[in-house]
């Protein structure tokens, strides 16, 4: 038989709501665990001989949903700052990635998901480099989490591309096709996604290719567009159309695709994204960081769009907090459609239910609910720095958007295993945050030195 244990005397906060109320009804009560499933929520009582934790003065919410991240670029966070988008890929990231071999790829990684999941996220959409992607995999399975992984597809040299970096299409279909075969399905929780990067770096058969792939082995579709102004010029230069309409006739758009950014939008585009149910990625900091602008999410969620947040990649964000990017996202729809057009509620059930939406994984996770994988995170929000209603559920939403930081996390779980506690990971295959550290100070000179930016 199947152990149970149970979480006792928590605020639960189940995300489950409807529009009007995202949050659900806020309760104190327990939460019973069997497996990697919640069984049920509520006014319960422990059964003979069952585990107990009491959860004290916590508030439980579902694991984080981080709809778009680049664990291979963790590694270089803090070495390409201050670059617009195209420069920065150019100049620095293409070239970084190009030089990454197997130990490097694993240390980025380990590096990825270690601040994931102490930042309170449970499950992740990372696009990887042309090579490689199957050490990402290894790692996501290690670190417990529920992961959709997929190697960047990239068959054009031109643009700044290192040579040697892209393939022909035929092995970049390949490759995906190869890791769809390893690790699709592994565990319940490992997805492998048809990735190609963005437009300008897809031939057009590439692209049609990719679209094809997905439709036959019901992969998801994980890509970039409409990002940052010179990149939609590039693309209307190129194709004379709008970046989206491209991707739909490529075959790009549909209920399995998910777009990252998606900040520079004509009204046939947003028409496009309600048409086809394609899902946005948003990432806030990078936007700011990156100068590309701010996307017009309030637009998109009124007229039904699925949204996911993301950090997007370590190196044009600085971070891999959700925390962040709530705060991001919620303040900047604040200016962009006015103060309490896209509330707190709603952008915190968009780092949960809504993001599981998104990724197509909402019968799955994003709530506490029965039946679903138990990813969730308890937030110990008695501070007085977060406000003055800190005893009980008034304001979570407010609290935990505008206010909070990792350090008001008291522990993760993934599927009913706890995995960080304290501000320490928990599960001994990724180690200790000092020993993943340390690994990865020790794979950066090597590739700073094949991509000719050693300092």
């Amino acid at each position: 038989m199947t152990a149970s244990w149970l979480l006792q005397n928590v605020w639960l906060v189940p995300m489950d709501g409807p529009q009007d109320r995202p949050l659900g009804e806020v309760h104190r009560g327990s939460l019973r665990i069997v497996g990697d499933r919640i069984e049920a929520l509520g006014a319960l009582q422990p059964r003979p001989g069952e585990r107990c934790e009491d959860g004290a003065g916590t508030f439980a919410l579902p694991g984080f949903v981080q709809g778009h991240v680049h664990a291979t670029q963790t590694l270089f966070r803090g070495l390409a700052d201050d670059l617009p988008l195209l420069p920065w890929l150019q100049q620095r990231i293409w070239p970084l990635e190009h030089a990454h071999d197997e130990a490097s790829t694993r240390a980025s990684a380990r590096l990825t998901f270690a601040e994931l999941l102490l930042g309170g996220t449970t499950t992740v959409q990372t696009m990887e480099s042309v090579r490689h992607a199957e050490i990402t995999c290894e790692v996501a399975l290690a670190a417990g989490m529920r992961a959709i992984v997929g190697n960047c597809l990239m068959d054009l040299a031109d643009g700044g591309v290192p040579a040697g970096m892209p393939t022909s299409r035929h092995e970049a279909i390949r490759r995906t096709e190869a890791l769809w075969r390893a690790f699709h399905g592994r565990e319940g929780r490992l997805s492998i996604a048809v990735s190609p990067r963005f437009v300008l770096s897809c031939s057009d058969e590439l692209a049609r290719d990719a679209a094809a792939l997905a439709n036959a082995t019901g992969m998801r579709i994980h890509t970039h567009a409409a990002e940052h102004p010179d990149e939609v010029a590039a693309v209307r230069a190129r194709f004379r159309r709008d970046y989206l309409e491209v991707l739909h006739d490529q075959g790009l758009l549909g209920a399995n695709t998910s777009l990252a950014h998606c900040v520079h939008t004509s009204p046939r585009e947003r028409d496009l994204l309600v048409a086809t149910g394609t899902a946005v990625l948003h990432c806030p900091s990078t936007n700011l960081k990156l100068g590309s602008g701010i996307a017009p999410i309030h637009h998109y969620r009124t007229r039904g769009v699925r949204v996911a947040l993301g950090a997007d990649g370590a190196p044009c964000n600085n971070r891999l907090s959700m925390l962040t990017e709530l705060r991001e996202a919620a303040l900047l729809q604040n200016l962009a459609a006015g103060p309490g057009a896209w509330p707190a509620a709603q952008a915190l059930w968009t780092a949960t239910r809504g993001g599981a939406q998104a990724l197509g994984l909402d019968h799955e996770l994003g709530s506490l609910r029965p039946g679903l994988r138990a990813d969730f995170v308890l937030f110990s929000l008695d501070d007085a720095r977060l406000g003055n209603e800190t005893g009980h559920a008034a304001n979570v939403a407010n609290r935990l958007v505008y206010a909070a930081s990792e350090r008001h996390v008291r522990s993760v779980y993934c599927g009913g295993q706890r995995v960080v506690h304290a501000g320490e990971l928990q599960e001994a295959p990724l180690g200790t945050l000092a020993e993943i550290g340390l690994a990865a100070a020790a794979a950066l000179p090597a590739v700073l030195q094949r991509a000719g930016l050693a300092r």
